[in-house]
């Protein structure tokens, strides 16, 4: 009888370690995904940026002069002709947008964009100067 009690309280013994040691594995993995999911957060607000600042460069180019927002980008067209055809197509698509329409960047904060030199940033602290 001694033996069955002795044997079921390890059987819980090991049960509880179990339990413990499966908790640290997923603390780790969390950790791990938490931190893949930043650098690709990142790379893909370099992107963006890249983007965003080439469509600022190319309205520049086309219309001789900046445009005063952002929503000016995906709002107007330009045409590209080519020998036998004509591909109209916005300076940039938004990719994700606010209520008020605001571009916003892959952590989910507003880009800053200045019309008098046409510089574009990101609002998200820590990435303000990307």
């Amino acid at each position: 009888m001694v033996d069955l009690i002795e044997k079921r309280s390890l059987t819980l013994v090991e049960f509880i370690l179990t339990i413990c040691v499966l908790f640290i594995f997923l603390g780790f993995f969390a950790a791990y995904i938490n931190t893949t999911l930043k650098i690709a957060r990142e790379n893909a607000l370099q992107m963006e940026l890249s983007n965003i600042r080439m469509s600022i460069e190319h309205y520049r180019v086309l219309n001789g002069k900046l445009p005063q927002d952002i929503n000016t980008l995906f709002n107007q067209q330009f045409d590209v002709v080519n020998s036998d055809m004509v591909i109209r197509d916005n300076f940039l698509k938004p990719f994700r947008v606010d209520k008020e329409k605001n571009l916003l960047d892959p952590f989910l904060n507003k880009y800053y964009y200045n019309s008098s030199d046409g510089t574009v940033k990101t609002q998200t602290k820590g990435y303000e100067s990307w």
